[in-house]
């Protein structure tokens, strides 16, 4: 899947007045991809646009090696003049990611340090050029979601571990 940038205004314009909410009450931006064909799933790794012309955008990240650059055969493409033709790899190996500076003219950067090399994590704010975004590994959606059931079976064992011991004392 390829996302590209247009500079046809309709195309970044999400359903007027939706407003998604995370636990914490951050506000998530109306998104936008470019298939338009099914819901963005926000448990998807991806990056997601900070800057415009991009605030309104979510890059689905591939498993394995995802190509970011300003050419149209990328992954994802920028289509920015500080961002070189094939600027970066998003590298993915068993939930783990890092980026990787691809001799880029003007540099990536991950939480405003210039690197070649770098591990990433959840929320980790990498910028190629002046084009910013935000890595969502979509692990921190998964994990809030399993752990209210991991300690609903927890307390259920706890429950009935008390009810066997009260059944026994009581004998």
């Amino acid at each position: 899947m390829e996302n590209t940038y247009q500079s046809t205004k309709s195309k970044y314009s999400g359903t007027q007045g939706t407003l998604l909410v995370a636990k914490n009450d951050e506000r998530i931006p109306d998104f936008t991809d470019d298939t338009g064909s099914a819901p963005i799933n926000l448990d998807q790794p991806a990056l997601i646009g900070l800057t415009p012309p991009f605030s309104t955008r979510r890059f689905p990240l591939r498993p394995g090696k995802t190509s970011i650059g300003r050419r149209d055969d990328n992954d994802i493409v920028l289509a920015d003049g500080s961002v070189s033709s094939l600027h970066a790899w998003v590298i993915e190996d068993n939930g783990s990611y890092r980026l990787m500076n691809i001799l880029s003219t003007n540099g990536s950067f991950v939480n405003n340090e210039r690197v070649t090399e770098a591990p990433l994590k959840e929320g980790d704010r990498i910028r190629f050029g002046g084009v910013e975004l935000q890595l969502h590994t979509g692990i921190s959606t998964r994990k809030s979601h399993a752990a209210p059931r991991i300690w609903v079976v927890v307390g259920m064992m706890g429950l009935i571990g008390l009810v066997a011991l009260g059944w026994f004392l009581t004998r």
